[in-house]
């Protein structure tokens, strides 16, 4: 494997799962996550978490590609795995 198929692996990996790894920095920055807290407080866990998601794919462009039941990050309980277009 070449040093640029490599690097394209490690970014499509990386694009796969990227709405946990969204999460996951909520959890780690704690104004993010103070805010979080407030828009789930004033709107609702699914109303928000279904935003972000949302956001995720209509800002970086990228498709579905199945769901994941088993995040890393505690905020939510599945996601949508995401592809390049």
């Amino acid at each position: 494997m070449s040093v640029n198929e490599y690097a394209q692996q490690v970014v499509d990996n990386f694009i796969t799962d990227i709405t946990d790894h969204v999460f996951l920095s909520i959890e780690q920055d704690d104004n993010t996550m103070r805010e979080y807290m407030s828009n789930v407080n004033s709107y609702g866990l699914d109303a928000v978490n279904t935003a972000i998601g949302k956001k995720v794919k209509e800002l970086l462009d990228i498709g579905n590609d199945g769901e994941n039941n088993e995040p890393k990050s505690r905020l939510i309980k599945s996601y949508t795995r995401h592809k390049r277009k």
